[in-house]
């Protein structure tokens, strides 16, 4: 028995403590950054916690430097603790620094081990210290608040899923294009609202972004719908203005390539069952009137559709991944040259079949 008490005190000496243990009471606990400024005149905004028992309550920390670490440490020297990013949920990059190389404003989390790689990065009009001085407006914790905000809208297919490694993922791909959501507010204590999906070119905001409708569209095609996709019209219908209102059960989408000598054009086919939600002129039990009523549905969401492709390619960024395609199947072309070149000039086309399975709840 003494022998294994001896062995036992002896082997404690050799047990690894938690030598990397960090305690809340210790640190500023980052929910949210916003970033401002340009690469040698940066500017930083750090939101944390500032009562245990009120989560509303929050302090922002401001950093200047010339690089994205200075910024930090410089924040760091304001606060009385050290601060902490492993439960960073958000990134808020305004639209001009975005227009730089996004990924060296960001390469300071992706080589840290304490950078969560599910955090969320979007673009902000204007400054995003704006969207950091929202004290008595946000009902919660305002890392919990834009972390829920962004995912609502990804549940409802309007934004694709993204985070920071997919972030990183998109900049560095030859044959789709980064797209994340761009936010504006109307004043400094307005809540945030979302106005679409900001456009990239490689690693630089392109200064263009799609409308929340056009999101939706670019999401079903280029990634795939989620939990939602609720879709709203007025039909000027004989002179009278009719409300058109749907829910997308499916979203089916077929792509062809049609190449004639140097022309090419991409032909999308969509098959949409769907279920009304509104129309108050009823009566869709009857064959022509459903008729007439999916005709305008495929025409409005065929409009569009196109208007998305036109500013997609005016901007030159491929967020649906065209190019993915064009280099798995048809080689040749991705060969001609480069990539982006071709893709201002393709026709992109889509035929949409809209059909309505259900007309209401009980029907």
């Amino acid at each position: 028995m003494r022998k294994v008490t001896v062995f036992f005190l002896i082997s404690t000496f050799f047990l690894s403590g938690c030598w990397d243990q960090r305690l809340y009471k210790e640190l500023s606990v980052i929910s949210v950054v916003g970033i401002g400024g340009h690469i040698g005149e940066l500017k930083a905004y750090y939101a944390y916690p500032s009562s245990g028992t009120d989560p509303i309550q929050y302090i922002v920390l401001e950093g200047e430097g010339k690089t994205a670490r200075e910024v930090r440490i410089d924040a760091n020297k304001k606060t009385e603790q050290t601060m902490d990013i492993a439960e960073l949920t958000t990134i808020l990059v305004s639209e001009e620094t975005a227009k730089d190389d996004l990924y060296a404003l960001l390469d300071v989390y992706y080589r840290s081990a304490q950078s969560p790689m599910t955090a969320k990065v979007m673009v902000t009009e204007g400054t995003s210290k704006r969207f950091l001085e929202l004290k008595e407006t946000i009902p919660k914790e305002i890392g919990e608040y834009y972390l829920d905000f962004v995912q609502s809208f990804e549940d409802a297919t309007i934004f694709p899923k993204t985070n920071l490694e997919m972030t990183a993922n998109l900049m560095f791909s030859e044959g789709r294009d980064l797209a994340l959501p761009y936010l504006k507010t109307s004043s400094d204590k307005a809540l945030p609202q979302a106005e679409g999906l900001a456009l990239f070119n490689g690693k630089k905001y392109t200064g263009k972004y799609l409308t929340l409708r056009e999101s939706t569209f670019a999401t079903l095609l280029g990634y795939r719908k989620a939990r939602i996709v609720e879709l709203a019209y007025l039909w000027n219908k004989k002179g009278e203005k009719v409300s058109v209102a749907f829910d997308v059960i499916r979203f089916k989408k077929k792509k062809k390539v049609i190449q004639d000598g140097d022309n090419i054009k991409i032909q999308y086919k969509i098959n949409m069952p769907i279920v009304m939600t509104e129309y108050p002129p009823d009566h869709l039990d009857r064959k022509q009137v459903r008729k007439e009523l999916e005709n305008f549905i495929e025409r409005s969401v065929e409009k569009d559709i196109n208007r998305m492709f036109k500013k997609s390619q005016e901007a030159s960024s491929d967020i649906l991944g065209i190019g993915e395609y064009i280099r798995a199947y048809h080689p040749q072309l991705w060969r001609e040259g480069k990539w982006k070149d071709i893709y201002k000039d393709i026709k992109i086309e889509a035929k949409v079949n809209a059909e309505i399975v259900r007309s209401g709840s009980i029907r």
